[in-house]
């Protein structure tokens, strides 16, 4: 397993919870948390495989901004 961490641009949880419903959906062998406790509402999942199109592809469909960091 190795991490992925993503920068984004969502700020409440309730729209995090949104997010990581619809990423579990398609990518569900994956562990993934928000983090909020900087500026930068940081998104960390833990994968055995390539899913930074995927994670862009979900976030660009509702309207958010994510960048590999």
């Amino acid at each position: 397993m190795h991490i992925e961490t993503y920068k984004t641009d969502v700020r409440t949880t309730e729209d995090a919870g949104f997010i990581v419903m619809l990423l579990k959906f398609i990518i569900s062998d994956c562990i993934m948390k928000f983090d909020f406790e900087n500026n930068e509402n940081i998104l960390r999942i833990e994968t055995n495989r390539e899913i930074k199109e995927m994670v862009y592809g979900v976030f660009n469909k509702q309207g958010f901004y994510c960048q590999k960091i």
